[in-house]
């Protein structure tokens, strides 16, 4: 059955629907890898553009703003959305740090020290996120981004 056959829906035979699309092309053709291919570069495009900005107009890292955003808009499991955030958070960073960096917004001497405390404490956080069920590192997530955001607003 196509789209077309649906009640209420105009036929229309001068354009395929996608369900006739894909069955017409089959699901392992060069087409449809490149359609997937396509939206999917283009998806991770405007997902690392929306994150890119709100992590530099908020100074918040990449995983405050891109595991939400790689959970929703790109589907990616939890695991994968943590360790695909800290693979891009580098470039992002670098970006944001040249905007503060500009105008005098850094504090080098402790940037220096928090780098490096901030190091151990992310390998040992990888280490032990792997022994997390996705459920429930999703729950600490957002139960971390809940205790952020309200203490935001207190203080």
């Amino acid at each position: 059955p196509s789209c077309h056959d649906s009640p209420g829906r105009d036929p229309c035979p001068r354009r395929p629907c996608p369900r006739q699309l894909i069955e017409t092309l089959g699901r392992d053709t060069i087409a449809t890898k490149a359609v997937r291919f396509v939206t999917r570069r283009g998806s991770s495009v405007f997902t690392g553009l929306a994150g890119g900005f709100f992590s530099g107009l908020t100074g918040v890292g990449g995983g405050a703003v891109m595991v939400p955003l790689l959970t929703s808009i790109l589907r990616l499991p939890q695991h994968l959305a943590h360790g695909t955030s800290l693979a891009i958070v580098v470039f992002v960073a670098t970006a944001g740090l040249a905007g503060y960096w500009l105008t005098a917004n850094v504090d080098w001497s402790s940037a220096v020290w928090l780098a490096l405390g901030g190091s151990v404490g992310a390998y040992l956080g990888a280490i032990s996120m792997a022994r997390v069920a996705p459920r429930m590192l999703r729950l600490m997530f957002g139960l971390f981004l809940l205790t952020v955001g309200i203490r935001m607003f207190i203080t």
